[in-house]
Parts: structure tokens; C-alpha cells; sequence
């Protein structure tokens, strides 16, 4: 039952401000509600929105009222609107605190959420009166334009059509996205894109008809020199488009910045001011990018540059790495160095250019250096140039991760940090993690010198120009041995024994010490979470469970957790799927064998009428799987029931297309899992044929590299991971040769194996990087299917994971996916490793212990 707005307000904040919603400080900070009476209404808040109602029903669709605000205005707007809302007794919500609008107020929000500050849900009667009214009583404030939505009036209230309550529905991809009601009464998505194109059957009301003329029509300015071919990139901070100068048709680029929205340490239109000032100190700067234009169009400012052909360095050269193949040979990789060193003395003789002219770029990294024809390099991207007297204060310092100084390191060194870190990335791509443990920089020098025949120069001087990182969380940690100085000989077991060990070391430590000495390596905010989950590091205890057992104070904390799930009437947040799920915390107790089982297991049954996905992380799929299971060990008729059910919804509603994902936990490659299994238990054939057209149509939808690697396309990029890529796609196929022979999929193998055998590979955890690559590797060397070197490739795998280990005092915990901090989590992080390692371990024991190998996946709970 929901509480009363009043009480629940108070309550709200206070959580806030026991509990850290929203973040400390004035950015933190609540906005509040005027001193109505709000006691008959009742109030729902999360961390993005505060809903408030006074009792009666919405319709499920139609055109709602988005109010955006800048942050110093916006608790005045919330008790205009607000106050507007209660007069009528009318639904509205708004974003809590001060720092989530910031968020979204920012370069960083997704367009579906930029700028978006208070919703209102007028019936099409009310459209108009309270547009005109609250225009009226706002005033025209200054605000930032919402992307997708029609501006009334040119002030802060904009108009789109869309669900007032969220239901989905498949999207193309096999998905499930926000729908709405379509003209022939079915749902179909509710499509949210940076113009405004309301649906084509539902009719524009004459006066947003007026407007939208109006907006089109008004203010062209200089916009009306240019045409406009494409647009490059497209965020709430504005746009890059490519256009051509229609009077001598010069090609160009021309860069937007819309109002009130902010960019790092400023403002969006600001910022591009600045940029344009700086590029008229640079026309004779060889190498920097050409000023052509700038001016304003309905309050947005453009800045024009010469259009330079080519593309970013990262993709020109990073992405042409030896060691993203499976092998590379000594010739490839000098070559492939002597590219690099030259390309980058031509970066860095530009760079000195600038600072002979005073100026400090400020924001080096790949995608600001365009590299053209004969490896020609131009740099762009000027906002966060200054001058190099200029006293830059630490808060207004910005850059790209990986690529950016500690903001205590001032003016041309940032330049210089930013150029050594661009030279060690072309080789081992891992300076991201040089401020989580700085120790990694002579770990990451090792192998580049080692792989690339770096000379001793150049190492020298890379390494004095980065090891600047000082040990954040490690003080106590100097003992610990990161790995070996040649990072690039062959692994040996008790390497990876030691390692695997490590690992568990700062697992158990985080479970059992207390919240203070796990901090260092816990993921920010992922406490709160696990608590509101009732699961508390739930990753960490499967993953121990899964690959040596558990001590007898997880096992308890174990239990404790599935008590709070039995009794919990709200779905956690946890998902309902496999692996990292309910049902993975099915299996997890299973192997306890706890009594409380039947109850969780009772709570999926219930959740089948309420799910619509159908994957393995939170749908159908893996629900079915933990169900099936349950079945062998109980016969329980209900569970029977309910798998049933699932094949037929699964069979009947699961069209595959073209555009359907094909990975693991989210695409068809999981669905083939629970039918191959389904067919295991049942004896039916139907199933298996129903999971071999699935994995034909995953197959359709890889791509063949020309070094023979097979991997699951994703847009311009292929991916070889477990989560989404072709390693996941391979352990499907897997189980389903393990019921019978196919030699059409079994042709697929040799190609998923050459794409899991990389060297280079960014990420460590085992969802998106090397651990998942390393699972499928062992399983597909247990089915006898692997090459003879497939051994030493897992082996490896488990070496260059000391790339990425980062020492703390409780041991060895890896990075999270964000590369920024730790995790000890499954889906990226230490649990997830943990499963990599130990399955490499069993490989090169061999025998029973391959035999014996566990089902991870179903075990792992968690998923972070």
C-alpha cells in the first residue's frame, strides 16, 4: 500500500540522507513541494522520479507535457507546476534532486532523458488550456530544448506522444522496448528520437500544427548558407553534422551547442564559443583543424570547420593491433610499430606547435586526432584549450579517461601525459587502470616492450611521463606482486593457482570483513543495491560456491538473503533470469540445499504471467532452465506445468528475423539453450529442431574476419564475448552437439575459437571480456572439438589477466566495465574471473577434474 505524500515525503528524504540517493552536498539536495496539503495524494519515488497522484485513472496514451528547467530555476518551476497539479487534482512526476537534474541537464544523458524535468498527463481536452496557462504562470524562463519534443512558445514546456504508463513489446532485435497502443490495436514501439515526428496515425492538434510551423519557420540565420547531408553524432549538448557551403559548395563540418546544457566543466554554447576563439589564434598552425564560421540560429550556437577527410586514430590505427588475432607474426608486430612511432611523432610535433604558441589543447585522446591519407594527422576538438599561463582550477580540469593526467598535473604536461598514454595504448590499450593501481604501468610497458621490440629509450620515456598515479586504495598492498616483469612467457599452473587464489582472498575478505575494509574494491553505490535486492553479495558467494565451496559464515549470509527474498512481495531488482537472477539464486541454493528453495521457486512459477522476455538474463528462457532443474530434483506437477508452458510460449511467440539478437543472454542463442534442454528431458525432437533453426539464424548473423575469427556483428563493430558475441553463441552450439551431431554447426567452431584466442583483450570479466572467452575455450576443449593448441591458449588467457589485476589489501580484484573502478562482481568483475580461472585451472589438471567441470552459468547468481 502506498503511503500518503506527506509522510512519505519526509520519509523520502530522510532515506536520501541516510542512504546517499542522489549523491552529498548541494547537488544532492532534495527539491521540495510547496506546503499543500498532499495528504490524500500518494507518492512513489526511485533515484530518477518522484510520481504524485491524487487518486482517478490515466489514459494509457497520448500527448504529455515535458517541463525542463536549469538547476537554478527549478525549484520555482516545480512550485509553479506543482501547484498547478493540485488545483486540478492532476498526475505529474519530477526528478528528486538537485545533481539528477544536473545529470540530465548534461552532455552524458541519454536523449530519451536529457533535459526532462517534471511530466504532466493532460487528457487531449486539457492539451492546449494547460499549455497556455502554465506558459503563462512559468513565464518565459530560460531552459534547455528536450530532444524529440515540440517547444511551445519557445519556453521551458514541450509536447510529445507517447505511453503515460510503460508497457513494451518486442522491438526488431528481439528486445523488449517501450510501446504503445497502434492504430490496428496492437503495440508497437513507442519511438523516442532526437526530432519530433509523432506517430503517422495520430493527428496533430491545429495548434501544435501552428507551433510547429512556427518553429520550423522562425530564426534560420546563417543555417540557410549550409546543406545539411548527415549528422556525425547527435547528443542533448547539440550535434556534428556534415554539410556543404552552398556557395562553393566547400565541404564542411559544423558543430551545435544548445543552451543550458552542460558540457564537463561548462556550458554547452560557451564552450563552443571558446573553441571558436581559440581556432582563430591557430589559422597558421599546421595540423589543427580550419576555422570556418560561426554564429547563432534560434538561440543555439554553430561553429563551421573545414570537413578533413579521414578517421580517428583508434580507428585507423589501434583497431589494426597485431595482437587483437589470434597469433601475429614478429614481422607484423614491428610493422605495425614502426606505423605507430611515426604517426605519433607526427601527433606530437603538432601538439609542440600549439604549445609555441602558448596554448595547452587540455583534451588529447585518439577521437580528437583525425588521421588522413598517408597517415596525415589533424587534431580537433579545441573546447578545453587554454592558454598555458591560464591558472586552471582542478574542478574545471576535463579529459577522457585513460588519456587524462591527475588534475594536479597543469598545463603542457597534460599535453604530454596525453601523448605517452596515446603511444603505450596503440600497444597494450590499458592505461585506464594506471589510477586504480599504479603498479600496472611497468606490468603494461613489459609486454608492449616485450610483443613490440620497444627499445629501452622509449620505454624510459614513457614511463617517466606517466607514472604520475599515486595508490589510492593499495597503501597496504606493496607486497603484492602484480606479475612477473615479462608479462608475455608462457603461463605456468602455479601462476594461475596463486592467482585463482588471490582472487577468493578478496572475495571472502569483502563477504566477511566489515563494510569499511571492502570499500577499496567494492563497485560505488553496489551496496545500497545488493541491500534493496535483499541479496547481498550475492556474486561473490555463487561464484566461491561454483568453484570450491563456501565457508560457514557465507553459507550463512546465504541463507539470510534467500529469507529476505522468500518474504519480500516486491520483485528485487534482482532480474528474474539465468545467469544473475532468481533463478540463478534457485540453483545457488539448490546446491546448499536449503529449505528455502520451494519458495523462490514458488515466486518464479508466479513471475511467468508477468514476464514478456524471453532471454536468459531476465525472461522465459531463464527462468525455464532454473525450473527444469528444479523438476529432475523434485518431479513437483506444478513445476512440470509451468515448464511446459514455457516451451509452448517459447515455440509460438519466438519468430526469429534478421534482426533479432543472436547472443546468450539476451538473443536467440539463449533460447536454443533452454530448448536443447527442454529436449533433454522431454525426449523432443521438436525442440531440438526449434534450437538448431534458432542457432543457424545467431550464425546468419556473424561476420568471418579475414584471420578466420567468427563473431556476432553488432553494428560497425564484431564482438567475440560471452554476453552478446560469438563465445556465447559457441557454448550454445555446444550443448546442442552434445545431443546430436551436426556438422553444419559444428563448422562454426574452429571460427569462434580463433575469435576467443585474441591476446589483446581490454576487458577481464566474463560477460564482455577475457574470463567468457576462457569458458568457452575449456568447454569446447572438454567436447574434444578444440585444436591442439587450445591449452595453451586458455593458459594464455589466464596470464594476461594479470594485465588487469589490481592489487588491494584484501588481494586481487579486477575492473569494472567502466574501466574507472573495481569490481568484484560476476558480469565484469573478480567473481566473474574467478569462474575463467578456475575452469583454466581444471583444463590443465586434466582428467576427472575437466570431467567434473561445473555448470557456471546456472550457478553464478548476481550479475553485475
Amino acid at each position: 500500500m502506498k503511503r500518503a505524500a506527506n509522510e512519505s515525503m519526509v520519509l523520502m528524504r530522510r532515506r536520501r540522507h541516510e542512504e546517499g540517493i542522489g549523491g552529498s552536498g548541494p547537488r544532492g539536495e532534495a527539491f521540495a513541494l510547496p506546503e499543500l496539503d498532499w495528504s490524500s495524494w500518494t507518492l512513489q519515488a526511485d533515484e530518477e522520479w518522484v510520481r504524485l497522484t491524487d487518486g482517478g485513472s490515466l489514459p494509457d496514451q497520448g500527448w504529455k507535457i515535458h517541463c525542463s528547467s536549469e538547476q537554478s530555476a527549478a525549484q520555482a518551476v516545480l512550485d509553479t507546476v506543482s501547484r498547478f497539479c493540485h488545483e486540478r487534482s492532476a498526475t505529474f512526476k519530477y526528478v528528486p534532486t538537485v545533481g539528477r537534474l544536473a545529470w540530465r541537464n548534461s552532455k552524458q544523458a541519454p536523449a530519451e532523458a536529457a533535459a526532462k524535468f517534471i511530466t504532466l498527463y493532460p487528457r487531449p481536452e486539457q492539451l492546449e488550456e494547460w499549455l497556455v496557462e502554465l506558459h503563462q504562470q512559468i513565464g518565459d524562463v530560460a531552459a534547455p530544448s528536450i530532444l524529440g519534443d515540440l517547444r511551445w512558445r519557445g519556453g521551458p514546456l514541450h509536447v510529445r506522444y507517447g505511453g503515460f504508463r510503460l508497457r513494451k513489446v518486442l522491438g526488431s532485435d528481439g528486445r523488449l522496448v517501450p510501446a504503445i497502443l497502434g492504430p490496428e490495436s496492437r503495440l508497437v514501439p513507442d519511438v523516442r528520437g532526437t526530432a519530433f515526428h509523432p506517430p503517422a496515425w495520430v493527428e496533430l492538434p491545429s495548434f501544435l500544427v501552428v507551433q510547429r510551423d512556427e518553429s520550423r519557420a522562425a530564426d534560420p540565420e546563417g543555417l540557410a548558407d549550409y546543406d545539411f547531408e548527415s549528422a556525425i553524432a547527435m547528443t542533448a549538448a547539440g550535434g556534428t553534422y556534415r554539410a556543404v557551403r552552398r556557395v562553393d559548395g566547400v565541404r564542411v563540418i559544423i558543430k551545435e551547442a544548445r543552451p543550458f546544457i552542460g558540457v564537463a566543466s561548462g556550458e554547452a554554447t560557451a564552450r563552443l564559443s571558446h573553441e571558436s576563439r581559440i581556432l582563430e589564434q591557430l589559422i597558421d598552425v599546421e595540423g589543427a583543424v580550419t576555422k570556418v564560421a560561426s554564429f547563432t540560429a534560434g538561440g543555439h550556437a554553430f561553429l563551421v570547420l573545414r570537413a578533413v577527410e579521414g578517421d580517428t586514430l583508434n580507428r585507423v590505427l589501434y583497431s589494426q593491433n597485431p595482437l587483437i588475432s589470434a597469433d601475429s607474426s614478429v614481422a607484423e608486430r614491428v610493422a605495425y610499430r614502426d606505423r605507430v612511432l611515426a604517426l605519433m611523432r607526427r601527433v606530437s610535433r603538432i601538439v609542440h606547435r600549439l604549445h609555441a604558441q602558448g596554448l595547452v589543447h587540455g583534451d588529447l585522446h585518439p577521437g580528437n586526432v583525425i588521421v588522413g591519407g598517408g597517415d596525415r594527422p589533424v587534431i580537433i576538438d579545441f573546447e578545453a584549450a587554454s592558454d598555458s599561463r591560464d591558472v586552471i582550477s582542478e574542478a574545471a580540469v576535463i579529459g577522457v579517461h585513460g588519456y587524462a593526467a591527475p588534475a594536479t598535473i597543469r598545463g603542457a604536461k597534460r599535453d604530454e601525459y596525453a601523448l605517452a598514454a596515446m603511444t603505450l595504448n596503440a600497444f597494450v590499450p590499458l592505461s585506464f587502470l594506471h589510477d586504480l593501481d599504479p603498479g600496472l604501468l611497468g606490468v603494461h610497458l613489459a609486454a608492449a616492450r616485450e610483443a613490440f621490440r620497444l627499445d629501452d629509450g622509449l620505454c624510459a620515456s614513457l614511463h617517466a611521463a606517466l607514472d604520475v598515479w599515486h595508490a589510492r586504495s593499495i597503501e597496504n598492498a606493496d607486497d603484492l606482486d602484480p606479475g612477473p616483469a615479462d608479462s608475455n612467457r608462457a603461463a605456468r599452473p602455479y601462476e594461475i593457482d596463486d592467482l585463482t587464489l588471490r582472487v577468493r582472498e578478496c572475495l571472502s575478505a569483502c563477504i566477511d570483513g566489515s563494510a569499511a575494509s571492502a570499500e577499496a574494491v567494492r563497485p560505488a553505490g553496489a551496496v545500497w543495491l545488493m541491500h534493496a535486492d535483499g541479496a547481498p553479495w550475492l556474486d561473490e558467494i555463487s561464484a566461491l560456491q561454483a568453484t570450491g565451496g563456501l565457508s560457514r559464515d557465507e553459507r550463512l549470509l546465504l541463507m539470510s538473503s534467500a529469507g529476505r527474498l522468500k518474504s519480500s512481495a516486491a520483485r528485487p531488482s534482482l532480474t528474474f533470469g539465468l545467469p544473475g537472477g532468481l533463478a540463478s539464486h534457485v540453483e545457488l541454493l539448490a546446491g546448499q540445499k536449503s529449505p528455502g528453495v520451494e519458495a523462490l521457486v514458488s515466486r518464479l512459477r508466479d513471475s511467468l504471467a508477468e514476464t514478456d522476455d524471453f532471454g536468459l538474463r531476465d525472461g522465459l528462457a531463464g527462468i525455464g532452465l532454473s525450473l527444469l532443474a528444479h523438476e529432475v530434483r523434485s518431479s513437483s506437477p506444478s513445476t512440470v506445468g509451468a515448464v511446459d508452458e514455457i516451451s509452448r510460449r517459447l515455440s509460438n511467440e519466438v519468430v526469429s528475423g534478421d534482426t533479432w539478437l543472436p547472443g546468450l543472454l539476451d538473443g536467440l542463442a539463449g533460447i536454443a539453450v533452454f530448448h536443447v534442454a527442454y529436449a533433454r528431458e522431454r525426449g523432443c525432437a521438436a525442440s531440438l529442431a526449434q534450437a538448431r533453426a534458432l542457432l543457424v539464424q545467431a550464425l546468419g548473423r556473424c561476420a568471418s574476419t579475414p584471420d578466420g575469427r567468427l563473431e556476432v556483428r553488432d553494428g560497425s563493430r564484431t564482438l567475440p564475448t560471452l554476453a552478446d558475441g560469438s563465445a556465447g553463441l559457441g557454448l550454445a552450439i555446444l550443448l546442442y552437439l552434445a545431443e546430436v551431431d551436426d556438422s553444419e554447426l559444428e563448422r562454426a567452431l574452429p571460427g569462434i575459437e580463433r575469435a576467443c584466442s585474441a591476446e589483446l583483450v581490454i576487458h577481464a570479466g566474463l560477460f564482455d571480456g577475457r574470463a567468457g572467452m576462457m569458458l568457452f575455450l575449456v568447454e569446447l576443449a572438454r567436447s574434444g572439438r578444440g585444436s591442439a593448441e587450445i591449452s595453451q591458449i586458455v593458459l594464455r588467457h589466464a596470464q594476461r589477466l594479470l594485465w588487469s589485476a589490481v592489487r588491494t589489501p584484501e588481494g586481487i580484484t579486477f575492473p569494472a566495465r567502466d574501466l574507472e573502478r573495481t569490481s568484484t562482481g560476476l558480469a565484469h568483475g573478480a567473481a566473474g574471473v574467478l569462474i575463467g580461472l578456475d575452469a583454466a585451472s581444471r583444463l590443465l589438471r586434466g582428467g576427472d577434474a575437466l570431467a567434473s567441470l561445473p555448470d557456471y552459468l546456472s550457478l553464478c547468481a548476481g550479475g553485475r
